[in-house]
């Protein structure tokens, strides 16, 4: 058998006399990276499972086909290069995330929405049912709104959620409460208009995302003094309404009197009228024919009753009384 000489390879990095020493590592490491790639393991290759009721975009971040615009919704089980693609999961069943000052919700840290009215400071616990849409825009084959938010945000959702969407809704909340003209002192019966008019301004803010409800988890947090002074405020026109209804109860209760002792007065005189009426016709009706009439009846009803008997005699030390009493002597 003839042996050929041949060069040994060239390796940037590598010196060729350590290439020419080392025969045997060469073939080596030439025959793992075949081993490798025939059982489907390349260098960098990573797994991400997209879960139900979540979906991703497989982005390419070298290469002619990177950038948003040629991104991929994946789902289920996704292989991807780590050095040359990413994958970022949006959750896209509409879910509740509160902004509160308590360290028991949302985050340990104070997310309270702080926000203005009428130059003063308000706090309020908020929480908002939001999501992500893979619904295609108009006009367009492959592109969605998941791809517009990313375009545009850059953000993962809890990124996006703890920095744009909390001055989102920061700022929504003071503009509606300055177009609606509010005052701390009309807060707390203007709250359901507020609210409305957030959810409103939020959705116009964000289109690519899908803001279902904002809703108010407490009462709202005043300064101390301006919730000292509305609280005097209302307790005063508490008193004045007291007192104006009990002023309404006592002339309500006076004129109920009044109409009652009228009433019976007219009763009064329409009996009295009535009597007299009742009067004159009887006094009308009495004539000498009428008397004499009832005259003879009353005679007829005495000698009916008449026994035929003389009245009895009535005898006193000094008086004998009837028909044949005799005066003595």
């Amino acid at each position: 058998m003839k042996l050929i000489a041949t060069t040994p390879p060239s390796f940037p990095g590598i010196p060729s006399s350590t290439l020419s020493t080392c025969p045997r590592l060469l073939f080596l490491t030439g025959i793992l990276g075949i081993s490798l790639s025939a059982c489907g393991v390349v260098p960098g290759t990573n797994i991400r499972t997209v879960e139900p009721g979540f979906a991703g975009l497989k982005i390419q971040l070298y290469g002619g086909d990177k950038g948003i615009e040629n991104a991929e919704v994946v789902t289920g089980r996704v292989w991807y290069n780590g050095y040359t693609e990413e994958v970022v999961v949006f959750p896209t069943f509409v879910n509740t995330y509160p902004f509160t000052q308590a360290a028991t919700e949302g985050s340990p840290t104070d997310e309270a929405i702080v926000f203005s009215v009428g130059g003063s400071p308000v706090s309020a616990d908020v929480g908002i049912s939001f999501g992500f849409s893979t619904e295609l825009l108009p006009g367009q084959t492959r592109k969605t709104k998941l791809h517009q938010f990313y375009e545009t945000y850059r953000k993962t959702p809890d990124q996006f959620r703890a920095n744009e969407l909390r001055n989102g809704l920061r700022n929504c909340f003071s503009s509606v409460a300055e177009n609606l003209k509010l005052t701390p002192s009309m807060l707390s019966t203007n709250q359901q208009r507020l609210v409305n008019g957030v959810i409103d301004c939020t959705q116009k803010r964000f289109p690519n995302v899908v803001v279902q409800d904002i809703s108010l988890l407490g009462p709202l947090r005043l300064p101390p003094d301006i919730q000292k002074s509305i609280n005097e405020q209302f307790a005063a026109q508490q008193a004045a309404q007291t007192s104006e209804s009990n002023r309404r109860k006592v002339e309500a209760e006076a004129a109920a009197n009044v109409a009652r002792a009228k009433g019976e007065a007219q009763v009064t005189i329409e009996q009295a009228r009535a009597e007299a009426e009742s009067n004159r016709l009887r006094a009308n009706s009495i004539t000498p024919q009428l008397l004499e009439w009832e005259r003879l009846r009353v005679e007829r009803a005495r000698v009916d009753k008449w026994d035929g008997q003389q009245a009895p005699v009535i005898q006193s030390p000094n008086v004998q009384l009837g028909g044949n009493a005799k005066r003595n002597p």
